[in-house]
This record gives C-alpha cells, sequence and structure tokens, in this order.
C-alpha cells in the first residue's frame, strides 16, 4: 500500500487540463503547475500564454515565474505592453522573479483606478520583498478603497505588505 503524502502529481494529466473547456479549470491548473515546479510544464504554460481567459494568461505568467526558467522571459515581456493592467502585474511579478527587473511596471501599475490592480501590485511587493516598494507603500498606507464591503482597505494591505519588507510601522505617519 502506498503511502498518500508520497505520491508525485500527475503533472501530465495536469497539463492535459490546461485544454479543458472551462476557463476556471485552466486557470486553476496553470496555478497548480507553477507550485509543482515541474519543467515539464514550461511549454504548456508559455501556450497558455496565449488563452483566451485572461486569468488563464495571468496564472500561466505567475506559474512560469515559480518554475524559474529564463526561456519564458522572451514570452512574458510582451505582456508588459498589454492592455490589461492586471495581466501586466502578473507578467512584471513573472519577469521578476526570473531575473529581469519589472519594478517601472509595478510602479506604474500601482497608478490604476483599479482597486483589483493595486491590491495584486501591493501583494507583487510583499511577495518579492523590493525595499524600493517601501516609499509608494507608504503613500498607500492611509487608502481606505477596498474590492468589496468587508475586505481589508488597500491602506491595510500596503502596512501588512511593509512589515513583510521590515520596516518600522512606528515610523508609519500618523492618520488624519
Amino acid at each position: 500500500m502506498s503511502d498518500a503524502n508520497n505520491q508525485q502529481p500527475d503533472i501530465e494529466g495536469a497539463i492535459g487540463l490546461l485544454t479543458s473547456p472551462d476557463p476556471q479549470m485552466r486557470q486553476f491548473v496553470a496555478y497548480l503547475l507553477g507550485q509543482a515546479r515541474d519543467p515539464r510544464a514550461i511549454e504548456p504554460l508559455i501556450d497558455a500564454l496565449q488563452d483566451e481567459h485572461v486569468g488563464v494568461r495571468g496564472a500561466a505568467a505567475n506559474a512560469l515565474g515559480n518554475i524559474g526558467d529564463s526561456a519564458a522571459v522572451p514570452y512574458l515581456i510582451p505582456l508588459l505592453r498589454h492592455t490589461n493592467p492586471q495581466l501586466m502585474v502578473w507578467a512584471a511579478f513573472a519577469l521578476t522573479k526570473l531575473g529581469r527587473d519589472s519594478f517601472s511596471t509595478l510602479e506604474t501599475t500601482l497608478q490604476s483606478e483599479d482597486v483589483d490592480v493595486r491590491r495584486s501590485t501591493i501583494l507583487a511587493f510583499q511577495q518579492l520583498g523590493d525595499q524600493r516598494a517601501v516609499p509608494l507603500l507608504l503613500a498607500l498606507s492611509n487608502d481606505e478603497s477596498r474590492r468589496f464591503s468587508g475586505d481589508t482597505t488597500l491602506g491595510e494591505a500596503a502596512i501588512r505588505a511593509l512589515l513583510q519588507l521590515g520596516y518600522n510601522i512606528g515610523n508609519l505617519p500618523p492618520t488624519a
């Protein structure tokens, strides 16, 4: 009897699901392939960068960043100029993880009117651990914008990111 904890993920099976008719399934599978970090997923994930659904493209970009193979770089760079700012965040995050500094793109997406895009940018700064983000996050520390009622504010997300970056939260300016 095999131990379930020692089973290897079915990478080939997951790759096959990248062609599912359900975009949520394709997005979830791309995410899982990134978590598995298996190089067999690189080419199918590069193909998924052309998916009709922007969420699938974003998940594929993130997955490629997680896998860490620089062969994905030429396929991710064009996404930095995409009209969808959320996709730009995902591409910049992935490229930065692959050693291509895309901080300026993240700086740009932080100016978006879209709360989801700004929140994704804050999360990208937090996960990348880039100290250049500190002044940008400080500027958002009082932002009361929310994605939906009951969600934390962008300011709260920025403060969490600042803490993760090791910023002394006692240095935050007082709230008005």
